[in-house]
């Protein structure tokens, strides 16, 4: 293999930047920092007020291409002809060869992306893709010639869970080709292990926050104030703000239950529902709906607020959270959490230390969960004192980011 600069780094992501994944940009920002030179390629155009602030901020270090490739099949057929047309018989035909590339070539996204290849992407360099597909497909690339160098690849959540429902060996191909797997969990790193994953390069990496931008403040109830509850998030059905509401429900109605309020911030196609949900429940008066809020807006509410809610579920097409960074952020801040045994959730929150952990679609589980917090506001400030700790040691933004350069910089 070329050698290439060991701060030249390149990230594969499907949609750069994405506001439901920032810990991408906050990993671009950290290996800035550290010295790399990082450029992004993304697949679709992202938010561009965001990516404006990121380039000011970032400069020159930051460089972002947009390799258009339709997001629907009927688009890319459409597509078709003028990439073949580009690309020439030879390099179309690899693109569209379903024996090597399988799934990518197949959909044609393999051709349209080859078609709209930036030829200053072809030089060496190590590459990290986020999300399993996507590493498959830096892999096909570089067998096409069109990328050069080592490829990491980061596994979440529905990459883990949902999209391997009807593909159970879509990453067959990247464990053979692929040279270093970075999954945000011990379940994960196992699950993968069990799929073929080589055990010596398939190495946790945490998606952390950073800490010091979070205030630590111990919860306490003033005199006369209700129980503030705060869930931040999509909302999508995996987050589980649906059993917050009937949880929340069940709860007020529970025998000398403490005055409480439930805020749920977010957006998502769910927002209708839950706040049908809440109405048909009778608590449409004291569940409140933000929609979306800038960062600064959401740290006030979690610093206003006294528990954190986040039962997240396996949702019915088997989409699954990773280590969602809503409840990492509510622990850094001092909150007390409660949640459920979801995914690699348990690797953050220890049951009766930082927070109370229900089974996953148990509402009435939660409500018990609700009430004991409620009930005994003298334990907030261990909960939460006991969730900052773990975020500091375990889940530090700026440690993985070391760590994420120190390992991108090994595989030159």
């Amino acid at each position: 293999m070329t050698k290439q600069s060991t701060t030249d780094i390149a990230i594969l992501a499907s949609r750069f930047p994405n506001l439901s994944e920032t810990f991408i940009a906050a990993q671009v920002e950290g290996l800035i920092a550290r010295g790399a030179k990082v450029d992004v390629v993304s697949l679709t155009k992202g938010d561009q007020a965001v990516r404006a602030d990121l380039e000011a901020k970032l400069g020159a270090a930051l460089n972002v291409f947009d390799v258009p490739v339709p997001k629907t099949f009927p688009a890319r057929l459409g597509q078709a002809p003028g990439a073949l047309a580009k690309l020439g018989l030879a390099k179309a035909g690899a693109a569209l060869d379903v024996g090597a590339h399988g799934e990518d070539a197949r959909s044609l996204r393999l051709l349209s992306a080859a078609a709209a290849w930036p030829e200053a992407m072809k030089s060496p360099r190590v590459w990290l893709a986020h999300y399993g597909r996507w590493g498959r497909f830096a892999v096909a690339l570089r067998q096409m010639g069109l990328i050069q160098g080592p490829i990491a690849t980061v596994f979440h959540g529905k990459d883990m869970s949902a999209y391997l429902r009807k593909r159970p060996n879509a990453y067959r191909d990247l464990f053979r080709h692929g040279d270093l797997f970075l999954p945000i969990s011990e379940k994960w790193r196992a699950k993968l292990l069990e799929m073929g994953a080589p055990s010596e390069r398939t190495i946790v990496h945490r998606m952390g926050v950073d800490v010091s931008r979070f205030s630590f403040r111990a919860r306490s109830l003033g005199a006369g104030e209700p129980i503030k509850f705060l869930g931040v998030g999509r909302l999508v059905e995996k987050k589980g703000f649906a059993d917050s509401i009937a949880a929340y429900a069940h709860y007020i109605i529970g025998p000398d239950a403490p005055p409480a309020t439930l805020t749920i911030i977010g957006q998502g196609k769910l927002k209708s529902a839950l706040e049908a949900q809440a109405a048909k429940l009778g608590v449409s008066d004291r569940v409140r709906f933000t929609g979306g809020l800038p960062h600064a807006r959401v740290q006030a509410e979690l610093d206003a607020a006294h528990v954190f809610v986040l039962p997240s579920v396996t949702a019915s097409d088997g989409d699954m959270e990773g280590v969602p960074v809503a409840l990492m952020e509510a622990m850094a801040a001092g909150l007390p959490v409660l949640s459920t045994t979801h995914s690699g959730i348990p690797e953050l929150i220890e049951h009766d230390a930082s927070g109370l952990l229900a089974p996953e679609r148990d509402p009435q589980q939660l409500a018990a969960n609700m009430r004991a917090l409620a009930l005994a506001p003298q334990r907030w400030p261990a909960m939460g004192a006991a969730g900052a700790k773990r975020v500091r040691d375990e889940f530090d933004l700026k440690a993985w980011n070391d760590a994420l350069y120190a390992r991108l910089k090994a595989l030159a």
